[in-house]
């Protein structure tokens, strides 16, 4: 048993041999969260050149006619391998927010594009069509790229979310806003996509990037639906009860796999109607949500009973809870908790435990200033995160969807 470090390593059969299963989605989901380098190319490039029959015609070179004749059809992947972008990839570009967008630690990135460079499996792919949004304004952080695996197929992947308040606020903009800005980019960037490639599609993610990939998915036109193969969401957030409960969502529900460790917490946001798969961890809590900590044994996940009560707990509290907000409410609270955490002079995740001092005065100042209702949601708020992240029970229940 490992995680998919130790996977993409010692799995070196090609797709051919051993086909595409959850645990290639993760690695893939994982590598996402480093920015590529400069040799890849981006979605734009590709959708000028190809997106629309007029512009091949224009992007034509009359000394390959052939090949140029072919494009007109089916225009090609043209991008790096996976191997090739690896070895573009110096120690220096997986520093933390210039290079590394993930909130887990980057060396264990770094180790995973060293394995994926030396395995026959990985290190083929090509990989291109990248497109990154992030804007403190429309409060929006959003990133996706595309692998072309061997039998022709698109594995689009989308980033999860990343170390900065920008992205975790557009996470908890979900509470009362649909569609949120990087769930919009991730619809356009499919379609996109297809535009350009006539293929098989697999959409994938983890965290947030989960959530993009099924939400890309179910409001994809018609044609491209038919030729979405499988959308993972990897411990991504749900949906509000009406989108779950629509014809969209559910004409496509059986082409969902969400995976999410035991005590999942980002999965268990909002409404998930899909059964879900639920891997073991090695880490507690909400710590759980790592992809790193997923354990792996040969090609598959190992799997848990069941989600852990602490999870289950904090599914049915935050869903009540928020059934019972107006969409107001939600977005006062937000405000309230984005405000004192950014009061403190930080503006990542990763600062908070440093900066937390200076924001007690603010945080203060922020309670006494609430009415009693805006105080009485921000302190229910912050007592279920801090249960969903400490507790971890070994009893369990059976996985299921809702």
């Amino acid at each position: 048993m490992g995680n998919i470090i130790d996977y993409a390593t010692r799995e070196t059969r090609t797709f051919p041999e051993c086909p595409f299963n959850a645990v290639d989605a993760l690695v893939l989901a994982a590598l996402c969260y480093q920015k590529p380098p400069a040799i890849v190319p981006s979605l734009d490039e590709a959708y000028e050149r190809y997106g629309t029959l007029r512009n091949r015609v224009t992007s034509m070179d009359l000394r390959h006619p052939v090949s140029s004749l072919r494009a007109l059809g089916r225009p090609p992947f043209e991008a790096p391998t996976l191997g090739e972008v690896a070895r573009a990839l110096s120690p220096a570009d997986f520093a933390l927010r210039t290079g590394h967008a993930g909130l887990g630690d980057p060396h264990l990135t770094r180790t995973l594009y060293a394995a994926v460079s030396h395995n026959p499996r990985f290190a083929n792919l090509p990989v291109g069509a990248y497109e990154e949004r992030y804007s403190s304004e429309e409060q929006t952080q959003f990133a996706a790229e595309t692998f072309l695996l061997p039998d022709g197929m698109l594995a689009i992947v989308f980033r999860g979310t990343d170390d900065s308040f920008v992205g975790w606020r557009e996470d908890f903009n979900m509470a009362f806003q649909y569609p949120v800005p990087a769930q919009t980019s991730a619809r356009d960037y499919v379609r996109r996509a297809a535009r350009i490639w006539d293929a098989p599609i697999l959409l994938l993610g983890h965290s947030k990037g989960g959530n993009l990939a099924v939400y890309a998915g179910i409001n994809a036109p018609s044609d491209v639906r038919a030729r979405i193969v499988r959308m993972y969401s990897l411990d991504g957030p749900g949906f509000p009860s009406r989108i779950v409960h629509s014809d969209e969502y559910t004409a496509m529900i059986d082409r969902i796999e969400k995976i999410v460790p035991d005590s999942s917490v980002v999965g268990m946001l909002l409404e998930t109607p899909e059964p879900c798969t639920v891997v073991k961890s090695d880490q507690k809590g909400i710590l759980q949500h790592l992809a790193f900590s997923w354990q792996v044994r040969d090609t598959a996940f190992e799997l848990e009973p069941g989600i852990s009560p602490g999870s289950q707990y904090f599914n049915t509290a935050l869903n009540s809870w928020l059934t019972e907000l107006s969409r107001d409410q939600r977005k006062r609270a937000v405000d309230a908790l984005f405000t004192i955490l950014s009061s403190g002079g930080a503006d990542h995740i990763s600062q908070i435990p440093s900066t937390f001092p200076k924001a007690i005065p603010p945080l203060i100042g922020s309670f006494v200033g609430l009415n009693d209702e805006d105080r009485r949601n921000m302190l229910t708020a912050f007592n279920l995160l801090i249960r969903a992240s400490l507790t971890r029970d070994t009893k369990h229940f059976e996985p299921r969807g809702r």
